[in-house]
């Protein structure tokens, strides 16, 4: 989540590093729900009655059950590219930490 680092409507914004973990979280998990709740083989294959029509049916059941995986695979690295937002943000606040304190403290320098 990214909100006015003033509390208003003005030209700084502020990253919440814990909502980024969060979604992170979140969506590692939704992932998994959401490929769960397709069987590992697919849906089931309708009859037709026909054997054409019944190949075309099965060719349509891969195509989705094909995009559904790819959704879910999606999902998962929509939340490894949130937890690398989260890290970045979180080692940039630690090293901006360090020079601040290196500036109030030279003396301090490690």
């Amino acid at each position: 989540m990214v909100i006015p680092a003033d509390g208003g409507g003005g030209d700084g914004f502020q990253v919440v590093i814990s909502d980024l973990a969060s979604a992170s979280t979140t969506f590692a998990t939704e992932s998994t729900t959401f490929k769960g709740i397709m069987p590992a083989d697919g849906p089931p294959q309708p009859d037709g009655g026909d054997g054409a029509f019944d190949g075309a049916l099965k060719a349509v059941v891969q195509m989705i059950s094909a995009c559904h995986l790819q959704a879910a695979g999606v999902i998962l690295n929509d939340s490894q590219k949130l937890k690398s937002a989260h890290d970045n943000y979180a080692k940039t606040e630690e090293s901006l930490t360090q020079l601040c304190n290196q500036i109030i403290a030279p003396d301090k320098i490690k």
